[in-house]
């Protein structure tokens, strides 16, 4: 059986609560050698926030979640028996891997609603110049995740916007798996079709509200709902429905931007938001296109290659793209069968 034919509901415990990290320590004391995996900015958020005892070592990563990354990391942790990730998603997945790797617990603490790496048993593998690679499915799933409304206050609010982008993603790319698929579905399948359309309304409808919010730097019932939304429900989508909830169009065609240098400064979720729309103007959708334009306008997603720093070589860059995304192994062809010339035709038309 494959991983992605495994059902997988999300972390052994979850918390969400206001200060809820600032009680980290009591949740270890089962443990004898926490190690934490974090990176610079976001342990000194982290540090802002709440204090951690001092014997307590720490690992902080710099650059993508690669594999010798996550060897080195490993090596480091040493007699390790539980890894605590604290970041955004990079670090919480390269946490998540070393941990996989040492066979031991694993816990995480995002410090920014930037993905659903906090939530979900699988890391996404980049090489050293940021280029993807694949996913690792790991034996177990979080110990423990604990959302913090008053950490993630602080989160710069490009990480915000870029875990919206990623997320809204759930349901373009479930629904577009699930409604070309000639299979029997089960009740797990369908459970995760429903979370997405959750997902998507709350998104819709809370987004900007949330942005205000951090913004204004205070709490309130949107935010929490669009961080849970984000961090923690992102995940149930691919985690019930497996292969019929995971990624599909908009992320192959982010996994081909990865591949060209001018992208690498724009976050993960800015480059899936851009992929819902090639994947809409690949089915025709242009209905749905327009639909989502106020949005996009309003949290400043990408519409055009310029928006993602293409402004040269722009016919290579579409190729580089196109091809990519088109690869047997991409998940592109789980919505179903399109050529380099649909993908390419698809950027055009957004053009």
């Amino acid at each position: 059986m494959q991983p992605e034919d495994i059902v997988r509901s999300g972390p052994n415990q979850y918390i969400c609560k206001e200060g809820i990290t600032r009680e980290l320590p009591a949740f270890l004391e089962g443990f004898k050698h926490p190690v934490i995996v974090t990176g610079v900015k976001s342990f000194a958020a982290f540090s802002n926030h709440a204090a951690l005892p001092a014997d307590w070592k720490v690992i902080q990563q710099k650059g993508y979640s690669s594999l010798r990354t996550i060897r080195e990391a490993a090596e480091e942790a040493g007699a390790a028996d539980i890894i605590i990730g604290i970041g955004g998603g990079t670090v919480l997945d390269t946490a998540k891997a070393v941990a996989d790797f040492l066979n031991i617990e694993v816990m995480t603490i995002p410090t920014i609603p930037g993905t659903c790496a906090a939530a979900t048993p699988l890391s996404v593998i980049y090489d050293d110049e940021g280029n993807f690679e694949g996913v690792q499915y790991h034996k177990r799933s979080s110990y423990l995740t604990l959302v913090d409304p008053i950490l993630l206050l602080s989160s710069p609010i490009a990480y915000v916007k870029s875990g919206i982008g990623d997320t809204l993603a759930k349901w373009y790319e479930a629904e577009a798996i699930i409604r070309t698929t000639k299979d029997a579905l089960s009740i797990m399948v369908q459970s995760g079709l429903r979370q997405s359309v959750y997902i998507r309304e709350i998104l819709l409808n809370e987004s900007l509200q949330a942005v205000e919010s951090i913004e204004k730097g205070e709490p309130s019932p949107a935010l929490a709902n669009v961080l849970e939304a984000v961090i923690a429900l992102a995940g149930t989508v691919g985690g019930y429905a497996g292969r019929y909830g995971r990624m599909a169009g908009a992320h192959a065609i982010h996994n081909g931007l990865t591949f060209i240098p001018e992208t690498h400064h724009v976050l993960h979720g800015q480059k899936v938001a851009y992929g819902i729309l090639v994947q809409l103007a690949l089915e025709g959708r242009t209905d749905e296109i327009r639909e989502l334009l106020p949005l996009y306008e309003a949290l400043g997603f990408p519409k055009r290659l310029r928006d993602l720093g293409i402004v040269e070589n722009i016919e290579q860059a579409k190729q580089k793209i196109a091809a990519h995304a088109c690869k047997p192994e991409e998940s592109l062809c789980l919505m179903g069968t399109f050529s380099e010339a649909d993908v390419v035709a698809a950027i055009e038309s957004l053009e």
